[in-house]
């Protein structure tokens, strides 16, 4: 693929987009994880990380945010309680609200994980030449803030 092309500006959200989604499955593919432990589905992985960055979210939030149906998250929370990577803490507001924390387990294993994929990450950037880890570190703002628009 020659990803050194410039795009005409009709491209560049369809290229974006699969540039993205290749990356995202990348990503989740070089996710080794820690010794003794499964590699966990996308879902179980996009759920453990909503939860570790927004700890205390309830099922029916983290359902919202991952678009799925709170069935299939509360299914998912089951496992991850079992496999001791979540725990179901009731909101000392309202009891019958249960929020969702990561365990310490969970901690250690997404540190794991994070510098694995962080050391996998700088080994590739290292492998480029100097211009292009120079043109992607500064792009990261500008992407950041297409996040932001994207969520509005």
């Amino acid at each position: 693929m020659d990803t050194t092309r410039l795009l005409p500006d009709t491209e560049l959200p369809g290229d974006l987009a699969s540039l993205v989604w290749t990356l995202q499955r990348t990503l989740l593919k070089a996710r080794k994880p820690p010794e003794g432990q499964k590699v966990r589905p996308r879902a179980q992985v996009e759920l453990l990380q909503l939860v570790t960055d927004q700890p205390g979210i309830s099922v029916r939030e983290a359902a919202e945010t991952l678009r799925m149906q709170p069935n299939n998250v509360s299914s998912l929370v089951s496992v991850l309680v079992n496999d001791g990577f979540l725990q179901r803490v009731a909101d000392p507001a309202d009891r019958r609200l249960i929020r969702l924390q990561p365990t310490e387990q969970m901690h250690r294993a997404r540190s794991y994980v994070d510098a694995e994929l962080h050391n996998d990450i700088a080994a590739a950037l290292a492998e480029l030449p100097a211009a292009a880890a120079k043109r992607i570190r500064a792009a990261i703002p500008d992407l950041w803030a297409l996040v932001e628009k994207l969520n509005e």
